[in-house]
């Protein structure tokens, strides 16, 4: 992608001291961008920018911030990931997810922005009532409160922006995976137990999912800043997949492991989503490219 100039922008990321919106930062600040943070935690996990220790279940708070900020741009990427399928977690998951993101357009209602950019799921898809790849005019059933909550608030950016004549771009985004991921996530969990030479527990792995590398996700979050399309979702994907046990056995011969894999020590998720994979015509027209294989980069680490 060509280099985007956004150095005299003023970009409010939600949810900063996440797993993409640190790396969203620092890209961001790496181009001069005059940066702002929000996030629940009491400190920025990343110098150098100006942080505000805001839940965006709290109004008031949030409003003061954005009054102050005046984003030219804004990425909502604070979510809660939950996916428990257990629907008496849907309230707290509704909550974060959903009444958080109304919080923050409500709060952007006066302020002339160019674009609010959402960090949605490719889970709003559900999966097994849709055909592979899945494409944004698909027709679907979340599968689980979290994915629920995701097309919620969806529907609720497209829905503001109608009647407020607002700009928004929203990124289904599909499996992805970086350095220094979290250990909440399947792929960190299997990777340091495998280069710790310690068994792995997982489910069959029959599952199929399309990953990206998280530097291909940043970019694509640079690039939808200054698409000339708006009011647009697309998906975020390589448009290719590769099942958890493949994944899993290419790994652990990559990584020269001992570790042994106990392939349905797990039980899987009701209401699994068997195939979750792409179809990314839509963005690729408007400038999307995969740099970087996200399975080469694990075996060069």
């Amino acid at each position: 992608m060509d280099k985007i100039e956004i150095r005299n922008k003023r970009i409010l990321v939600t949810g900063g001291n996440g797993y993409l919106g640190k790396n969203l930062i620092e890209k961001l600040l790496s181009m001069d961008s005059k940066v702002f943070s929000i996030d629940i935690q009491d400190l920025s996990l990343v110098e150098k920018v100006t942080y505000f220790k805001v839940d965006i279940r709290e109004y008031d708070k949030l409003e003061e911030v954005v009054n102050i900020v005046k984003p030219d741009i804004i990425y909502h990427l604070a979510a809660t990931l939950n996916r428990t399928r257990d629907f008496t977690s849907a309230k707290e998951i509704f909550d974060i997810n959903v009444y958080g993101t109304i919080n923050l357009i409500n709060a952007l209602t006066k302020i002339n922005y160019e674009r609010l950019i959402y960090s949605s799921t490719s889970e709003v898809y559900g999966g097994n009532k849709v055909k592979v790849p899945f494409s944004e005019d698909d027709n679907f059933v979340p599968a689980s409160p979290y994915s629920l909550s995701k097309y919620c608030a969806e529907m609720s950016i497209r829905t503001f922006s109608e009647i407020n004549k607002k700009n928004f771009t929203i990124l289904r985004l599909f499996n992805f995976y970086g350095n220094d991921m979290p250990n909440s996530f399947f792929l960190p969990q299997l990777i340091e137990k495998l280069k710790r030479n310690i068994d792995f527990d997982m489910t069959l792995g029959e599952q199929k999912r399309d990953y990206l590398h998280i530097n291909d996700i940043i970019e694509t979050l640079l690039l939808s800043s200054k698409i000339e399309t708006k009011n647009e979702i697309f998906n975020v994907c390589s448009g290719v997949g590769i099942s958890l046990r493949e994944l899993a056995i290419k790994l652990k011969s990559s990584l020269k492991s001992k570790s042994k894999i106990n392939f349905g020590a797990i039980p899987y998720r009701e209401n699994e989503v068997w195939e979750m994979i792409g179809n990314n015509k839509k963005i690729s027209k408007i400038g999307f490219k995969e740099n970087i294989n996200f399975l080469d980069n694990i075996e060069n680490e």
